[in-house]
C-alpha cells in the first residue's frame, strides 16, 4: 500500500454493536488504518462513504432490506477503489449469489479468530480474493443454484496465456500480481481476464476462480493457505 492509501480508513457496517466494535478496535490496533469506523446504521454507512476516503468496507450481509448489497453498490460507484467483504452467518440466502456477481472482494464468516480475521483483511487489503474455508461450498452451490455451473464449460477454448490467468486468479491473485509473473502489464491482464470469462461462460472473477479451484487449477507453487482460501 501506498502512502496515500495508508491515509484511507475502514468501515464497518453490521448490527450487531458488540461485534461491530470488537471488530473495529481490532483492526485499527493490528494498524490496518488510521482510523476503523462503524455503524448499525445503513443511512449512517452511506454518509460516511460519502464523506470519507475509504479503503475498505466489510458488510454483514443479512442487513434487512438488501441494505448491504445496495451499499456494496453504493461504495463501487462513489470510490471504485474501495474493497468490500461480505460477512456470513446463519442461513444461506439468495443475496449470496448477488453479492458475488458484484464481485465482493471477500466472503468471511464471523467465527474466525482474531489473528485469522486479522490476516484474511490484511489479504484482502493486498488485492487477493479471500473466502472463509468454510464458505467454499456454500459459494461452489450457490453458484450451481444460480446456472453458472449448469453450463458445459471447455476449457479448450482458452489459450495457454489464458489457462495461466485462471489459475492464478484461482490461487487468489491481483491483476498486478498476475501481471508481475508473467512480465506483462497490468491492461493485458484484463484483456485475458475479460476474453477467459466470456469463453467460460462466467459473469464475474469470483464464479471463475471458484470454480477453477474445485476442478484443481492452480498456479504454479500456490497453496491453499489456512483459514481463509484465496481466489
Amino acid at each position: 500500500m501506498g502512502a496515500d492509501d495508508s491515509q484511507k480508513t475502514i468501515l464497518i457496517v453490521d448490527e450487531n454493536p458488540i461485534y461491530r466494535l470488537a471488530l473495529a478496535d481490532l483492526l485499527q490496533k493490528q494498524g490496518l488504518a488510521p482510523k476503523v469506523y462503524s455503524t448499525g446504521s445503513v443511512e449512517e454507512a452511506r454518509q460516511e462513504v460519502s464523506a470519507r476516503r475509504l479503503k475498505l468496507v466489510i458488510l454483514d450481509l443479512s442487513l434487512p432490506d438488501h441494505a448491504a448489497l445496495d451499499l456494496l453498490q453504493f461504495v463501487k460507484e462513489q470510490q471504485p477503489a474501495c474493497k468490500g467483504i461480505m460477512l456470513l452467518q446463519g442461513r444461506f440466502n439468495d443475496e449470496l449469489m448477488a453479492a458475488i456477481r458484484m464481485e465482493a472482494d471477500g466472503f468471511l464468516t464471523k467465527n474466525h479468530t482474531p489473528e485469522e480475521m486479522v490476516t484474511l483483511v490484511h489479504r484482502v487489503l493486498q488485492g487477493q480474493m479471500v473466502i472463509s474455508d468454510s464458505l467454499t461450498n456454500i459459494l461452489a452451490l450457490t453458484l450451481r443454484n444460480g446456472g453458472t455451473e449448469n453450463e458445459e464449460k471447455n476449457t479448450d477454448s482458452l489459450t495457454s496465456r489464458e489457462q495461466e490467468v485462471l489459475g492464478y486468479i484461482a490461487s487468489g491473485l491481483s491483476n498486478k500480481a498476475i501481471a508481475a509473473r508473467l512480465s506483462i502489464t497490468d491492461g493485458t491482464v484484463k484483456v485475458h481476464v475479460k476474453h477467459m470469462l466470456k469463453k467460460l461462460g462466467f459473469r464475474s472473477r469470483v464464479e471463475a476462480a471458484v470454480w477453477a479451484s474445485e476442478r484443481g487449477f492452480r498456479s504454479p507453487g500456490a497453496g491453499v493457505p489456512d483459514p481463509g482460501r484465496k481466489f
